[in-house]
């Protein structure tokens, strides 16, 4: 069985994005679900921007700095070829480091948003909330 959070593409299916329909099973809740294509490429748009963010899989390719040489905002490159645009939300004015941003994903329409980190003392994030991807 595969989760649906593991599945980046269908191959071989001839289904269109929209209303057709998918029959996921959800082996945790011992139900059977109906889902459209749309919703289902949704879904694993959001992950797959989720992952690609937390491990910092996109690259800079230009980047403005503050004073500090902190970045205020880059332009991207996502791994499928997508542009996109980081902005720093939050700078840890101690630390001189980022503490929240957004970075954007121009083919999807989709912006992943990482809320303020917490840090301790010596400037090492001890609480980092879930990052969120809209729309």
């Amino acid at each position: 069985m595969v989760k649906i959070s593991e599945m980046t593409s269908i191959v071989g299916a001839s289904v269109s994005r929209g209303s057709d329909l998918l029959t996921i099973v959800d082996s945790s809740a011992d139900e059977t679900k109906k889902i459209t294509v749309s919703e289902f490429f949704r879904v694993t748009e959001n992950d797959d921007l989720k992952a690609w963010t937390n491990s910092g899989a996109y690259s800079i390719t230009s980047a403005t700095r503050d004073s500090d040489g902190v970045i205020t905002t880059a332009s991207v490159l996502w791994p499928d070829g997508s542009a996109g645009t980081f902005t720093r939300t939050t700078k840890n004015a101690t630390f001189l480091t980022i503490d929240a941003y957004t970075v954007t994903h121009t083919d999807s329409g989709k912006t992943a948003t990482q809320p303020a980190v917490t840090r301790d003392a010596s400037g090492n994030v001890t609480a980092q909330p879930a990052l969120t991807v809209a729309p």
